[in-house]
């Protein structure tokens, strides 16, 4: 932190007018190549040295290795003498140390300069090719495995043709063929284990460089994580000022090398004591509050499910009376227009 520099605002814009950009050539056209391709990729292709030194130093430009680092005082300032953070350039190399930053077309012309001298030279020898593992039983063992390819259910390899423009109707044979029809195209689904849900984490939190002698506000609030206080709401912005406060009160407590001034830091300090006893009471009541209101709900939604069932009772034994009356009452007019036709 030794080394820092104020920048408004770094500025990217101009890279995209830049000359040269590394592009490597796929099955679908061309797609805009990784930053450290050159370097890593055994298959990219530079043309020369000149162009291997143009890419370097657009992966340079592009990975912006300047860090910013906030200035907590202004950190929400707008003004331009008063920026609201610093950069600085971060020393770390993406790149390890064990890759090489040398164009490997050297070698290639090494080796055709010692071809040329063995085919000048009847006695020069060429120095034996040690070829490296290809790992077939390894971590390349995907490499050398092909779907098989079967000329009775398609005209071409799948590794050609992935995918037709233009779609044949199928033709259903005749019922009185014998044998079945074996279609000319075949379509192949493919779908992965994990859905997006699955695999989600927490946002990320960028890394952060503390400036020498300074305490961070925003360290205070570290034990706030995603769901767990942020986004924060009315009790987390309560909880930040109560801390701001108490921060703001420890800055007017007399320091304790002072002997005439103890009693008041004593007092001061019971005081506070007090006030956080008092303040922690009151939190106390309205949990407590809150949780007889919400024991009152549930009383009172138990109440209003017994009088439902205690009506469904009701009625159920009010039909079955209804019921036992009707039939009753049937009955005594049957038994009393036999009687009258007996008489």
């Amino acid at each position: 932190m030794s080394h820092i520099m104020t920048i408004q605002k770094a500025k990217t814009n101009n890279l995209q007018g830049f000359p040269y950009r590394c592009e490597q050539l796929r099955a679908k056209g061309s797609i805009t190549s990784r930053t450290y391709d050159f370097l890593y990729d055994p298959l990219f292709i530079v043309s020369s040295e000149r162009d291997h030194a143009q890419a370097n130093v657009q992966a340079t430009l592009v990975r912006s290795r300047l860090k910013k680092v906030p200035n907590f005082k202004s950190m929400f300032s707008n003004l331009f003498h008063h920026p609201r953070y610093s950069m600085y350039w971060s020393k770390s190399d993406p790149v390890p140390s064990c890759v090489s930053r040398e164009w490997r077309g050297q070698e290639a012309k090494h080796k055709e300069a010692l071809r040329l001298r063995a085919a000048m030279d009847a006695s020069f020898q060429m120095p034996k090719e040690q070829y490296e593992d290809p790992e077939v039983s390894g971590r390349n063992r995907y490499k050398f495995f092909d779907r098989p390819f079967l000329p009775f259910l398609q005209h071409m390899p799948l590794n050609v043709v992935l995918a037709t423009s233009k779609l044949e109707t199928f033709v259903f044979p005749p019922e009185t063929s014998k044998y079945t029809v074996i279609p000319t195209k075949s379509t192949v689904g493919t779908q992965t284990d994990y859905r997006d849900a699955e695999v989600q984490t927490d946002p990320y939190s960028p890394e952060y460089v503390v400036c020498q002698d300074t305490i961070p506000e925003l360290l205070t609030l570290a034990n706030l994580t995603w769901g767990r206080g942020l986004p924060a709401g009315q009790a987390e912005v309560e909880m930040i000022e109560r801390a701001r406060e108490k921060r703001a009160w420890e800055a007017t407590l007399p320091p304790l090398n002072d002997s005439f001034q103890f009693d008041k830091r004593r007092k001061m300090m019971n005081a506070m004591e007090r006030k956080e006893w008092a303040f922690r009471e009151g939190e106390i009541e309205k949990l407590q509050d809150l949780r007889l209101e919400v024991l009152k709900q549930l009383l009172k939604r138990r109440e209003e499910n017994q009088d439902q069932l205690d009506t469904r009772h009701l009625n159920a034994q009010w039909y079955r009376l209804q019921e036992a009356k009707e039939a009753k009452v049937a009955q005594i007019q049957h038994t009393h227009v036999s009687s009258e036709e007996m008489a």
